[in-house]
This record gives C-alpha cells, structure tokens and sequence, in this order.
C-alpha cells in the first residue's frame, strides 16, 4: 500500500497530537529505508523507499490506522458504524425489516471513501472483490430482508454470505459459532494427524 510519509508524519501531528522527540522517532522509522530484490545469491542495488511503512512491525497496523483514520469521519457521516484493524474495515447498519430497507447508504460510503482519496485509488479499487456481506437478524426477520441482490460496492455487487470470517471468526447469519465451532475442530484434527510424520523426531511421545 502506497502511503505517503508525508501525508502520514502531518496527520500524526495534525490529528493525533504527536510531536516533539515523539513526531521525530516516528520519522526515523518510516524514513530513509531501503530496499532490494534477491534472486538466489544475486541482489538487485538498494532503493530508497519513498511511501510505505514496514510490514510484520508492531507499529505498521497502528501508523496505517493512523494514515486511513479520516476514513471514521465519512463513515460516520453516512451514520454507519465500523470497526477498523489496520487495512482491514467492517461497515455496520441496523436494519429493521420492512418494504423500504436498503443498503444504499453502505454503497454510497464507499463510494465517498474512495472518490476523496483516503486511501490509495488501487488499494480502494480491489476491495470489493475480496468483500463479503451478511446480516444477523432473528430467525423470523430473516426472510424479510431483501439479500438477494447483494450490495453495490464502486459498481461491483457484492453478495450476502451465509458466514463471514473476521480477523480469524466464523460468524454465522444467527451467530450460533456452530461454522466456527467446526472449523477449528477440523483444523485440530488436522494438526493433530500431521504430528504423525514428525513422530520419529519426538523424543516425547506426544501423539498419544
């Protein structure tokens, strides 16, 4: 993801407060690092980074939070609700079943989202195929919300799902964790029968 470090290091100041010794550590860390592409024992000549921050750093998800955060005020504009973990965003409504729901206001955030440049135009383009939507009403309401034609998302539908998986989670359409239940049952058991190939390296017999 493309972010500008000078768009990053202002809203830090601006939005957030930070400045000082503190502005000036966060400078140091995003800046003047370089990169290289290794094939075998060649390497390509070292590349100065211009946008970007370090990806696996326990500060890359909190200075990205940072770098998208004026993301809460269109979201909010549009009375929506979210939750946000670095690059990963959630958009929630309530909804009450009756003749006129729709999801124009969710279709209409997005659009905001990426028409006003707060996130890379690519990053903002590629999401929708990698979007899924689902409802969690009850039982009885279930029928009366019309899911069948998805969400428009930046002129792609994207459809409603039985299930979703957030940072990890299996949510059901009635939250039962009966899907996430399985999964992780099934991911044990699978785990549990590839300890067989190692089994002659144990000196602790643990399959038992």
């Amino acid at each position: 993801m493309a972010v500008d470090h000078n768009i990053l290091l202002a809203r830090i100041s601006s939005d957030f407060g930070i400045c000082g010794s503190a502005l000036g550590w966060l400078q140091s860390f995003i800046t003047e690092r370089y990169q290289y592409v290794a094939v075998g024992a060649q390497k390509s000549l070292p590349t100065i980074c211009v946008s970007g921050i370090p990806q696996r750093s326990v500060l890359g998800p909190l200075l990205l939070a940072m770098y998208i955060s004026p993301i809460s005020n269109v979201v909010t504009a549009h009375s929506l609700d979210h939750h946000q973990y670095a690059d990963d965003t959630q958009l929630y409504m309530v909804i009450r079943p009756s003749a006129d729901v729709t999801f124009t206001a969710v279709s209409k955030c997005v659009e905001d989202i990426a028409r006003c440049s707060l996130v890379p135009r690519e990053w903002a383009a590629s999401q929708p195929s990698q979007d899924e939507g689902s409802s969690v009403p009850t039982k009885a309401q279930r029928d009366k919300i019309p899911s069948a034609s998805g969400i428009d998302i930046t002129g792609t539908v994207v459809p409603f799902r039985d299930c979703v998986k957030l940072l990890g989670v299996t949510l059901d359409s009635v939250l039962t964790m009966e899907r996430h239940v399985t999964e992780v049952i099934c991911s044990c058991s699978y785990h549990t029968c590839a300890l067989r190939h190692i089994r002659p390296l144990l000196t602790l017999d643990v399959t038992r």
